[in-house]
């Protein structure tokens, strides 16, 4: 029974101490706190296995075994949970940008759309429907492309290759929309 009670708090001790010690390592803010982590752990732990030593040798060996076993198993697990958590992260990321650059995409659609539906607005800029107009062929290419670019809805995890074409599509069909006004209102003076 002593050494179940013994082999539960080793564990619980030596897990805590690892992972503590292994999430101080990534934080850049306070570099001493791996050795304190591991310092505090191994006061508690140390005590726990030698103690017992001086009856029954073999049981602070078997303890030594479990804090062993339980150091690399937790370490192996923390680096996996590490690096799950850093795919979370970037694929997070990654549906952050395209949701943020969907939205500019249908907003720069509906700003351009009002030439075409407002029958004022057609009438006031009738350069922005004439596709004879240089900046308003290349804001229909833009928008042709920028379509052609964006990431399709799937079950496939993005790719900074998917998103950053379509961002700089985007962009340029910002920058053609905004270039095709300037010459409609130009031209209707």
């Amino acid at each position: 029974m002593v050494f179940l009670v013994l082999a539960v708090l080793v564990v619980a001790t030596t897990a805590a101490t690892v992972w503590m010690a292994g999430s101080a390592i990534r934080r850049k803010d306070d570099p001493d706190a791996t050795f304190w982590y591991t310092f505090t752990g191994l006061c508690m732990v140390m005590p726990m296995i030698l103690i017992p030593a001086m009856k029954t040798p073999a049981l602070s060996g078997a303890l030594v075994l479990v804090a062993a076993a339980t150091a690399v198993g937790t370490h192996f697990y923390a680096r996996r949970h590490a690096r799950h958590t850093a795919a979370n992260k970037r694929d997070f990321a990654l549906i952050s940008a395209l949701n943020e650059t969907s939205a500019w995409h249908e907003s720069l659609l509906v700003q351009w759309s009002r030439y075409e539906w407002d029958p004022a607005a057609a009438i006031d800029f009738p350069d922005m429907s004439d596709v004879g107009v240089p900046e308003t062929a290349a804001l229909i290419r833009a928008v042709a492309v920028a379509g052609r670019l964006s990431p399709a809805p799937s079950s496939e995890p993005l790719t900074e290759q998917q998103i950053g074409p379509y961002q700089q599509a985007v962009a340029q069909l910002a920058a053609a929309l905004e270039r095709a006004e300037a010459a409609a209102q130009h031209s209707s003076y």
